[in-house]
């Protein structure tokens, strides 16, 4: 395989709004609330589709929930910090980079949150491009991502992988001929990607 696509969040970077919560806020009621009323929403859908501004999303989050201001704007300014790598899949990035591979990033992605994390980490350098949800207003599972990251690298799909932590994601990367991995931990995509 000549091409490896991957997914950024819980692939390269970790993201999990539920510990985010728990480092910022003691009260599981508070906690329940904001998952709900943030990270379920359709806003977030809308961001990730470029649909709509960070600051537009922060305003109807913080004007239909006055009774949590203060913590809202706590997690509004800091969420995107907890955007961390996951140390050992950078470096598999290296290596398979000093195979000879050509990387690709597919991710639904914020703007403001892609552009911190594009910003503060240098391994961006190795990928030969990028499709990110909100520049296309696209979302994975539509057929047209993949379709899109196809025609804009002119990839070869039965030369493709994608991994990605979503069943439904990889499912439909199979659907336009790429293989799919759906990524589990570190130690179970080394050994799908190994032999490579």
């Amino acid at each position: 395989m000549k091409n490896i696509v991957f997914d950024l969040g819980n692939v390269l970077f970790r993201f999990d709004p539920k510990e985010i919560l728990d480092d910022l806020f003691e009260e599981e009621l508070i906690k329940k609330k904001i998952i709900k009323d943030v990270f379920k929403t359709k806003i977030w859908a809308d961001l990730d589709r470029g649909t709509i501004s960070y600051n537009d999303a922060c305003r109807i989050w913080l004007n239909n929930n006055p009774d949590l201001k203060s913590e809202l704007m706590l997690l509004l300014v800091n969420w995107h910090k907890y955007l961390t790598p996951i140390e050992e899949n950078i470096s598999f990035l290296y290596r398979l980079k000093s195979k000879g591979k050509n990387l690709y990033v597919l991710s639904n992605f914020h703007e403001h949150a892609f552009n911190y994390i594009r910003t503060h980490y240098s391994f961006f350098e190795l990928f030969d491009g990028m499709v990110i949800s909100y520049q296309v207003k696209l979302l994975k599972p539509e057929k047209e991502i993949y379709n899109l990251l196809i025609e804009n690298y002119n990839l070869i799909p039965e030369q493709t992988i994608f991994i990605d932590d979503s069943l439904e994601n990889v499912k439909a990367a199979e659907e336009v001929g790429i293989k799919g991995i759906l990524y589990l931990n570190s130690e179970e995509l080394y050994k799908q990607l190994d032999g490579l």
